[in-house]
């Protein structure tokens, strides 16, 4: 990085000129009027209002119009501001105000009188003694001339006070600024500086960055994207934007790194082009991931980049897949979702998959594909009920029993009506229960144990309010016996007493794993028989998870 010290005012004049330019990801001029009159403030008395990052490349990278009416284009290569937009086109405005592009001008006054800067009403305009900054930053302001023009002659007793004040603000032109030039070739790189200077209270990803650089090349590109991520959201499939940029990188042959959009050779034609193709390519996924998989809404997905690879197959095949081929994408689906797939190098993955969807098929694409979905397991390796031990509602081995209670349609155990994902009546909801009740067992054995998938079930607010602290010997017996057998709870009456709750936990768990490696195509769990060597499944955060709520009990 090259480190320089300049006059502000020259700085200002590049962005004027066209030697510095706007890049494409910058977000628009956000500051207030007050902010403009602060930063006079902060010059005319001396203190540091930081330094400018502008980025030197040999790439053509994409640049929007500034908030300034730049003269011409640069006769060479022009600088990109990234750090420093506000400050700059602030006091663009100020010191030729006929560059705002709106037409509206700026108007900041310098009080002479008392030192301070003010955004004046319509009555304070008519203080002759309230200078327009303006007028005190031209490159040949006349001191004596403004102090005239404000009724200020030279023999007036302040006019030598008040000329030595107008002298200091036009010196604010002369204020020495750090500019740091930062040269790269690298879009990822300088991407990742841009996000981590201009954090502005809520730090910027770079799918944000690359949404801005898309609403500069194609003008309503960013209404038909937010149009349809809102349709999304209206059906309970609100998606990452980084997923969904990745997907349309994808589409647009560029890979998963969706940084690549930003180069110059996707223009607008082409953004928009790869936009219908993810719209369609996500369209056909979601109502995959909805009728063959049973998973009602994106945040029971325990990543939003499971989408990706259905969506993009599913593109590649025209939505039409040979016989089998759909149950053998919904075992990828569920794979990736129990065995965390995307929880580290996501694009590294979702390129591979690619490949491999555009080069293979049937059964030789999928047995890939599940393989790597299955990390460092084998791929006939069953689960083992000890994998549910220290498993919570946060993993995904619950989002994935959450699904399979859906798609064999449960019963609620006190309404005897099958339980629906999102209800319209709040006593219909859908919440997680202890079987245990926590009141019953939190004193008597340790939080793993009681809080454990083992003793979760699915039941509604109604039920489990009902149940309340109940022990399960007490409430069960009111229960129907399909009702608790839907939700894999152990038939054996002893193992009810709150005395054999390690004993239920084993057995049900064993339950569990019937239900995961059908779920998952796997060999069934056969107990007695040798262990295979198998990684811990990696837990994932519990904000990843919005199935059902946790209970009162």
């Amino acid at each position: 990085m090259g480190l320089s010290n300049e006059k502000i005012i020259d700085q200002v004049k590049d962005l004027l000129s066209g030697q510095t330019v706007i890049p494409s990801i910058q977000r628009d001029y956000v500051w207030a009027r007050t902010d403009v009159r602060d930063l006079l403030d902060s010059l005319y008395r001396g203190y540091p209002v930081g330094a400018l990052l502008l980025w030197k490349t040999a790439l053509e990278p994409p640049f929007r119009k500034a908030g300034v009416l730049q003269t011409a284009e640069a006769k060479h290569k022009p600088l990109y501001l990234l750090d420093g937009q506000q400050r700059l086109t602030s006091l663009a405005w100020v010191y030729q105000p006929s560059s705002k592009t709106d037409g509206k001008g700026i108007d900041v006054r310098f009080d002479i009188e008392n030192e301070e800067f003010i955004n004046p009403n319509a009555v304070q305009k008519k203080d002759p003694l309230l200078i327009p900054v303006t007028d005190v930053l031209q490159d040949n302001a006349q001191m004596f001339t403004i102090l005239k023009t404000a009724g200020v002659e030279p023999g007036h007793p302040t006019f030598e006070e008040y000329y030595q004040r107008l002298k200091r603000l036009h010196g604010v032109r002369d204020h020495i600024i750090h500019v740091i030039t930062h040269d790269s070739d690298d879009y990822e790189e300088v991407a990742d500086i841009f996000a981590r200077v201009n954090k502005g209270g809520r730090r910027l990803s770079k799918g944000d960055l690359v949404y801005s650089a898309i609403a500069a090349r194609w003008a309503e590109g960013l209404n038909i994207m937010d149009a349809f991520h809102h349709k999304l959201q209206d059906n309970q499939f609100a998606l990452d934007r980084e997923a969904v940029l990745r997907l349309m990188s994808l589409l647009a042959g560029k890979g998963a790194r969706h940084i690549q959009l930003l180069h110059k050779e996707i223009d607008g034609d082409a953004l928009k082009s790869a936009w219908s193709r993810t719209e369609t390519a996500l369209a056909w996924a979601i109502d995959f991931l909805r009728g063959e998989c049973g998973i009602p809404r994106a945040k029971i997905l325990t990543s939003p980049n499971a989408v990706i690879v259905p969506a993009y197959l599913l593109y590649r095949r025209k939505n039409k897949l040979a016989p089998g081929d759909a149950a053998t994408l919904r075992r990828w689906i569920f794979t990736a979702m129990a065995f965390s797939h995307y929880s580290l190098q996501v694009e590294t993955k979702l390129d591979a998959e690619a490949r491999l969807i555009d080069t293979r098929d049937g059964a030789e694409l999928f047995n890939e594909l599940i393989r790597r979905a299955s990390g460092q397991r084998s791929i006939d390796s069953p689960v083992h009920p000890k994998d549910l031990e220290k498993k919570y509602a946060s993993n995904a081995f619950f989002n994935l029993l959450y699904i399979a209670a859906l798609r064999t349609g449960v019963r609620d155990w006190k309404t005897n009506l099958k339980i629906i994902d999102q209800p319209l009546t709040s006593s219909s909801s859908i919440e997680y229960h202890h079987v245990f009740p926590k009141a019953q067992v939190q004193n008597a054995y340790s939080k793993e144990e009681w809080n454990s998938i083992a003793n979760l079930a699915f039941i509604s607010a109604e039920s489990n309010k009902y149940i309340s602290s109940k022990a399960p010997e007490e409430y069960m017996p009111e229960i129907a016996p399909d009702r608790l057998a839907e939700q894999w709870i152990p038939e054996d009456p002893e193992l009810r007493k709150v005395e054999n709750l390690p004993q239920f936990l084993d057995a049900r768990r064993q339950l569990l794993v019937h239900v995961l490696n059908d779920m998952l195509g796997l060999p069934p769990y056969r107990p007695g028989a040798s262990q295979r060597e198998q990684d811990e499944v990696q837990e994932d955060d519990a904000d990843l998870y919005a199935g059902p709520e946790p209970g009162d009990d």
